[in-house]
C-alpha cells in the first residue's frame, strides 16, 4: 500500500495483491488505527470486483469504528464495481470511478511528431 499525505487528508493506493488481499486489508486497518485520518482516500482501481468489495467493506468498517463522522473516498476501476459497492449502503463512503489519463486523442486532432531512431 502506498501512502501520500496532503493537508489533513491521507491517500492510500492498494497495490497488487494477487495472492492474499487480506494483506491489503490489514495494512489499511493498521494505518487507520495508528494514524489520525478522519478523511481518507483509497485507490482500489487495481483490484477485481470481489477483492475491491472485501477491501472496501472491511476497511470502511474499521474506519467507521474510529471516526463515526469520518469519510473514505474510494477510487474504483469501473461502473460495475461502483454499483456493487453502492448496493452495500455504507454511510461513511464516497465512490468515484478512477479517470484514465488524458491525452491528445481525447481532444480531437492528434499532433503529428516526426521521430528519429537513435543508433
Amino acid at each position: 500500500m502506498t501512502e501520500f499525505l496532503h493537508g489533513q487528508e491521507a491517500f492510500l493506493k492498494v497495490g497488487n495483491y494477487q495472492t492474499d488481499v487480506f494483506e491489503a486489508i490489514n495494512e489499511a486497518k493498521d494505518y487507520i488505527l495508528n494514524n489520525d485520518c478522519p478523511f481518507l482516500s483509497i485507490d482500489i482501481s487495481g483490484l477485481n470486483v470481489i477483492d475491491a468489495i472485501k477491501v472496501c467493506v472491511l476497511s470502511s468498517t474499521f474506519h467507521y469504528a474510529k471516526y463515526c463522522k469520518g469519510r473514505i473516498r474510494w477510487f474504483v476501476k469501473d461502473r460495475k464495481i461502483k454499483d456493487q459497492i453502492s448496493l452495500l449502503k455504507l454511510d461513511n463512503i464516497e465512490i468515484e470511478i478512477k479517470q484514465t489519463r488524458r491525452n491528445y486523442a481525447d481532444f480531437g486532432e492528434i499532433p503529428l511528431r516526426n521521430l528519429r531512431l537513435c543508433h
